[in-house]
């Protein structure tokens, strides 16, 4: 059963267009395939600026977490950015848990991370 969902827009702001990629569900190992093609498919357009909001998400395992950390890495080396908003009490504190918000700037609403 796949719980989760995924939305794609490209948002035009004042300072400079963002991809914005919404999770809702649960990410974890029986759907991170899924979640891998639709970000990898995001990433491989190199956008300056990848947000994934993470306010949908109830739930995040290990493996996709480990996707997300990928296409971080694969931002990095184009010289763009990647950053997660939004996320619920148990997707935050695995990502704190696994010092992930060490690694890529963590913000508590979209707002918050268009403004960087």
């Amino acid at each position: 059963m796949d719980l989760l969902t995924t939305s794609v827009a490209t948002v035009e702001s004042g300072s400079e267009p963002y991809t914005l990629l919404e999770l809702a569900g649960e990410a974890d190992v029986t759907n991170c395939d899924t979640l891998r093609e639709v970000i990898e498919a995001e990433v491989a357009k190199q956008p300056r600026t990848l947000i994934i909001d993470l306010g949908g998400l109830r739930f995040m395992d290990s493996s996709a977490l480990h996707v997300i950390l990928r296409a971080n890495r694969t931002m990095d080396r184009h010289g763009g950015v990647l950053a997660l908003a939004s996320p619920r009490e148990p997707v935050a504190k695995m990502l704190r848990l696994t010092a992930a918000d060490q690694l890529i700037p963590v913000y508590a609403t979209v707002r918050e991370a268009t403004a960087g």
